[in-house]
């Protein structure tokens, strides 16, 4: 089956139109005038015959934004199984001395896991509950007093930039943030502003999780708009952050979600603010281990005395691709670097995707990050067929095909197809950058027969739901296909 689908999707090209039932619906789109710059790449396949039922370009590689998170997905499922869960721990590191001292320093390990604290797998205002139960641990050993320090350390994983092809205007919002070896509430921190007339400053009031070290420079206005148009600029671990763009006019208390300049420091703050809150001196500081090696390797005796254990890969995956999270992707990647040796590097985990998309006869392509936010990945519609056409062998399969939102019902597709054939039939991951839109999964025929499929549009120039308009008769007319008999 592998073999003759990479054969019929190579030959697609020389195939008759008479053989590719839904091909009138590609040409109509990629013929329309308003679409004459797109760049294209098309394929849909019936996965029970082996036919190709559609192709423009399928081998043509093309940036396909966050259709990359299906890559990412699948292999960490591959790779480390639906159950395989990232745990945080909290170790003392010293001795026990009278009357409840401890000397030593108190060790915040982290192995990636993205959903400590997160907002998918936390009741609001419960999320950063964890640091209670963590102090409870270390009162639970009779520690009243440390001598040492609160250390963060996430440096197992190694993660010290994003990705290569970020751009500095994504890496400042919520959506830009990184995974590392340390994560908690998803990353995020909430800023805080109150605004009066149009054309006036914003007043920035604060942010939460606290991050003293967080200094934003203010380069946006009030507004006579609803909604909020800022983005927050800024690289990893520098606290310098500047907003631009505007805030609705007349507010209090609008929230901007933006990322965190350096989770593992922050979380270091916090725990050493809740413990000195419990009663539990701290005679040394809340210190990070990324970036001081003396700090990565423990010089005490040392003992674990909690485990905070995360969400399994299941769950994250589900998260992952339903409502198209960036930073559980690229943590789900960052896993496979982890497993195989040991240290959660991109250069590790590019290593082991690599080896995977070889095993599954994908075929030379370009993969940079786990979540599609860089503009440097290139895959065609035809290798997207492939890599979906292998996972429906594969024993997590449900697991992946159930973390695909719903054409018309849920996740990030709810609004497409809504109301027309396609809805309950097509489960896809969309991809959304400016001029790039690609969508990539199953479409369930009313016959039974199920259709891969990817379709990826660069370089157009109308607007987005202007080009879903344009797709959604594709979509629909895979949805009522039906094959003829040979």
């Amino acid at each position: 089956m592998t073999l003759r689908l990479l054969l019929l999707i190579a030959l697609t090209p020389f195939l008759g139109l008479s053989q590719k039932p839904l091909q009138p619906l590609i040409m109509k789109l990629v013929s329309d005038p308003q679409l004459a710059q797109t760049k294209w790449s098309i394929c849909a396949v019936d996965l029970a015959t082996g036919d190709t039922l559609a192709a423009f370009q399928p081998q043509t590689p093309r940036v396909g934004a966050s259709i990359t998170k299906l890559i990412s997905s699948s292999a960490a499922l591959y790779v480390l199984g639906p159950k395989h869960t990232a745990t945080t721990e909290i170790i003392l590191e010293g001795k026990m001395l009278a009357n409840g001292v401890f000397d030593g320093n108190l060790r915040i390990l982290g192995h990636g896991d993205v959903s400590l604290g997160s907002k998918y797998f936390c009741n609001q205002g419960e999320e950063l509950d964890f640091i209670d139960r963590w102090v409870a641990a270390v009162k639970a050993k009779g520690i009243t007093s440390i001598t040492g320090d609160i250390i963060a350390d996430g440096s197992t994983f190694g993660a010290y930039d994003c990705p290569v092809g970020w751009l500095k205007e994504d890496m400042g919002n919520y959506y830009g943030t990184g995974a590392y070896g340390l994560n908690f509430y998803d990353n995020i921190l909430k800023l805080k502003f109150n605004t009066t007339t149009a054309g006036t400053p914003l007043k920035y009031t604060g942010c939460y999780p606290a991050d003293i070290r967080y200094n934003l420079k203010i380069e946006a206005n009030a507004a006579g708009i609803s909604y909020d148009n800022t983005h927050v600029y800024g690289t990893p671990f520098n606290f310098e952050r500047t907003i631009k763009g505007r805030l609705p006019a007349n507010r209090t208390g609008f929230e901007v979600k933006a990322s965190m300049p350096d989770p593992e420091r922050l979380l270091a703050d916090l725990v050493y603010a809740a413990m000195q809150a419990k009663g539990i001196r701290v005679d040394g500081g809340a210190m990070s281990a990324r970036f001081n090696k003396s700090l990565q390797t423990p010089v005490y005796e040392s003992e674990v005395i909690f485990t905070e254990q995360g969400r399994t890969l299941e769950e994250i995956v589900y998260w992952t691709n339903h409502q198209s999270l960036n930073m559980f992707a690229e943590g789900n990647l960052l896993q496979l670097g982890a497993q195989r040796y040991g240290t959660g590097t991109y250069e590790n985990s590019l290593r082991v995707l690599d080896e995977v998309l070889q095993q599954w006869q994908i075929g030379p392509c370009r993969v940079v990050d786990g979540s599609g936010l860089s503009r440097e990945n290139r895959m065609s519609a035809g290798q997207f067929v492939q890599l979906l056409s292998v996972q429906t062998k594969e024993t997590y399969y449900s697991s992946f095909y159930n973390s695909l939102p719903v054409a018309g019902l849920s996740g990030t597709l709810k609004k497409v197809c809504s109301g027309q054939a396609a809805q309950g039939k097509m489960h896809a991951k969309s991809g959304s950058m400016r001029g790039i839109r690609a969508y990539s999964g199953y479409v369930e025929t009313t016959e039974g027969h199920q259709i891969a499929f990817a379709i990826i549009a660069n370089g157009f120039s109308i607007s987005s739901d202007a080009m879903i308009s344009k797709m959604e008769p594709f979509f629909n007319g895979m949805a009522t296909f039906q094959a003829q008999p040979k």
